[in-house]
């Protein structure tokens, strides 16, 4: 089975849902921006708050939502693809007693996964172009977004934890960091920065699972070097 295949086929669409999902809403905020119809003739309001504004804000959400439904297909298709190496390429599995089992999952399974390939390809992943970092933002901002925690907002933000590992987060707005951050070394944020992803942030991270793959396929004789060491037992361990 061709996982890279798969996995690549995924990130296409991706890309294509993207891009299509964001650009009636990145046109209307053009519209609402440059004054042009329906945006060009302002209704009398008082209130000093620029025209259409809930029509912008509304519009910014949507493509907000957007990036994070990507990420979010972004990491089951990461999920998937190691999986289906585990399950139906290499042909591993993890062992330990089940107390073990729970306790393996606690650093992440980009970390699981990444140490058991690692044994298995006998490698330490210098040789690898992969920013594993950033596969493990993509997982970390999937699980911020599909657990929201106020009602009041659509907002996402960054949690103390992720803060404390990636003080300056892959998905997340530049000047909203430089505006927040802390000037002590602490990383305590005044305000946790929000869970931004763009589309130059998303195609990046897209390409770094797509690059994961590319360099897992090219080992493919450590792979068979591996099963062939494993021959010997019923079922091989990693």
């Amino acid at each position: 089975m061709d996982a890279r295949l798969f996995l690549k086929e995924r990130t296409r669409f991706i890309r294509y849902f993207y891009d299509n999902s964001v650009a009636p809403f990145a046109e209307i905020k053009a519209a609402i921006e440059e004054e042009r119809p329906p945006f060009d003739a302002p209704p009398y309001d008082e209130s000093g708050e620029p025209a259409f504004l809930s029509e912008w804000e509304d519009a910014h959400a949507a493509i907000d939502l957007a990036g994070l439904t990507c990420v979010s297909l972004l990491t089951d298709s990461l999920k998937l693809y190691l999986e289906t190496l585990k399950s139906h390429v290499i042909g591993f599995k993890f062992s330990g007693t089940q107390k073990q089992l729970r306790g393996m999952w606690k650093p992440g399974w980009i970390t699981v996964y990444r140490r058991v390939l690692g044994e298995i390809l006998g490698t330490d992943w210098s040789g690898c172009p992969v920013d594993f970092g950033v596969l493990e933002q993509v997982v970390l901002a999937r699980n911020r977004a599909q657990h929201g925690t106020d009602l009041t907002s659509l907002r996402v933000t960054h949690d103390t934890k992720t803060l404390g590992k990636f003080p300056r987060p892959f998905f997340a707005n530049s000047a909203e960091i430089d505006a927040h951050e802390p000037r002590d070394g602490s990383w305590a944020y005044i305000f946790n920065p929000a869970v931004e992803v763009r589309r130059d942030t998303l195609f990046a991270a897209i390409g770094e699972a797509e690059a994961l793959a590319d360099w897992i396929d090219a080992q493919e004789d450590r792979v068979w070097a591996w099963r062939t060491s494993k021959k010997s037992a019923p079922e091989a361990d990693a």
